[in-house]
């Protein structure tokens, strides 16, 4: 307010000294600087007028300005607290009721599916199955064939009581066919009434044997690895199942076609692998032959691949049959060091007798997988 009084002020000065100035020629005698005079006047008064309005202009802009009070916040409605869950009522799980009679198929102790069988060659399928049911197997029960492939195989009894949830080996003894080819057989259980069951989740699905057979090898007078399951390969204290696996006992005998030497050479010609557990000893003794002169005995032997503890000591044996007459032909100590052993031993000595041949293997080192081969074991006559 003062501020703009102040601006009228300056403007009626100025009008005043613009009449003075009109007014002066008026009293004072003309003169030739008339012009000079009214400029210098009139400067004066501009400059007189441009100190005022600039002391008028400072004190404007000095003037504090008021400040708008600042408009306030509006309180922000709280959070309406979520509504909390209702517990829904458990639902109390049913089990479904437990059949009577079901089984569960472990593994298989004998012949793993696709094993390479001469032909005509006798063998005995080991499965390993579980009581699932919630009855008693007793030894009216059986297992029997149910379609495919029956390989000579029968009908067996149960062997002993199996309580639910207790474990049984069911052997059944078959015989390859004469012919090449790849056979399955399908087996199933059977309860005291004769109703079948077996394993999966409608406890009615059979369980199998699968094998390939294949051909023995040409010109030889005598083929172990086709007689494999013709030998009777023991332990010191027991038994074992020819075709036995890895999956069924830690001592185990098998024949095959293929697999892989400790030098990481694939193989497929029929061999004869056997694993000894340590502090172990198998053996397999073979049916007679009559050796002619210039037979000769030829293997490769050595350890498989990935069996880097293996260390047996592998030893063939002879006896002469219906007499005492006995021997060692060969021994060998085979290890994991990437070698194998080519076996060529002239049996001259015992033409025309007729002998007993054992394959003796035993365990050199703390390992239970001391896996070796003989691979193309047999007797040549060239």
């Amino acid at each position: 307010m003062k501020a703009n009084q102040l601006k009228l002020m300056v403007l009626v000065l100025i009008s005043a000294f613009v009449m003075m100035a009109c007014s002066i020629p008026l009293l004072v005698a003309p003169v030739d600087n008339t012009a000079a005079t009214n400029t210098a006047v009139a400067q004066t008064v501009e400059a007189r007028l441009t100190q005022v309005w600039s002391e008028a202009t400072a004190t404007e802009q000095a003037a504090p300005a008021t400040n708008t009070p600042a408009p306030t916040n509006t309180p922000q409605p709280t959070n309406t607290p979520a509504p909390t869950n209702t517990p829904q009522p458990t639902a109390t799980a049913t089990k479904p009721p437990v059949a009577c009679n079901a089984a569960q198929f472990i593994k298989d102790m004998t012949i793993a599916d696709g094993s390479v069988m001469p032909k005509g060659v006798s063998f005995t399928k080991i499965w390993r199955l579980k009581n699932i049911g919630s009855c008693t197997w007793t030894t009216d029960y059986s297992v029997s064939f149910d379609g495919g492939d029956k390989l000579g195989g029968s009908a067996v009894d149960m062997p002993k009581r199996v309580a639910p949830g207790e474990i049984v080996d069911i052997a059944v003894p078959m015989k390859a066919p004469d012919e090449k080819g790849k056979y399955k057989g399908f087996w199933i259980l059977r309860d005291d009434d004769g109703s079948k069951f077996g394993i999966g989740g409608g406890a009615n699905s059979p369980f199998w044997v699968q094998i390939t057979v294949g051909e023995e090898i040409a010109n030889h007078s005598f083929d172990f690895a086709a007689k494999v399951c013709q030998a009777t390969w023991k332990t010191d204290d027991r038994t074992l199942n020819c075709f036995g696996t890895s999956e069924g006992y830690s001592n185990y005998v098998f024949y095959t076609t293929s697999f892989q030497m400790e030098t990481d050479k694939w193989e497929n010609e029929p061999a004869i692998i056997v694993n000894v557990e340590t502090g172990e000893r198998v053996r397999g003794t073979f049916p007679s032959y009559d050796v002619k002169a210039g037979d000769r005995f030829v293997a490769q032997i050595g350890c498989t691949e990935g069996n880097q503890d293996c260390k047996v000591k592998m030893v063939l044996r002879y006896k002469i049959k219906g007499t005492d007459t006995q021997g060692v032909l060969g021994e060998w100590v085979e290890k994991y060091d990437g070698k194998t052993t080519l076996v060529d031993l002239d049996l001259s000595s015992l033409a025309g007798k007729e002998v007993i041949f054992t394959m003796d293997m035993e365990a050199k080192s703390d390992s239970d997988t001391n896996e070796v081969f003989w691979f193309v074991p047999s007797i040549r006559n060239p």
